[in-house]
């Protein structure tokens, strides 16, 4: 499914409203935001409806979103926080434990392919 081209340059404290709490807990990076209704009554700001878009159809994790709104973690997860609080998109938790050894092996293959670059 194409995706929008991400929002630039909106600050955080902009996009968040100035709060530094989400109203629901999201600790994982690699917890999944899923896609529950195809739209919302009420109006989004612009940076919700940016992550709301990325999440329709279908699912992104936090470190996709962040990514993707080009926006630091704390800010997705009180975007994510406030999408569910009006119930449009859900939380779904790893659907596996992490393999941290397979995420150093990535890590280290990035520096080096980095290095060479």
């Amino acid at each position: 499914m194409p995706r929008r081209e991400p929002p630039r340059g909106i600050p955080p404290y902009l996009a968040t409203g100035g709060r530094t709490e989400p109203l629901h807990p999201l600790p994982d990076l690699l917890t999944r935001l899923v896609w529950l209704r195809v739209d919302s009554e009420d109006r989004l700001d612009p940076v919700q409806q940016e992550l709301f878009d990325a999440v329709r159809g279908g699912s992104v994790t936090l470190a996709e979103a962040a990514v993707y709104l080009s926006q630091p973690l704390f800010a997705v997860r009180i975007l994510a926080s406030d999408l569910m609080e009006r119930q449009l998109i859900q939380a779904a938790p790893p659907s596996a434990q992490t393999d941290i050894s397979l995420l150093e092996t990535v890590l280290r293959g990035l520096h080096k392919l980095k290095d060479t670059a």
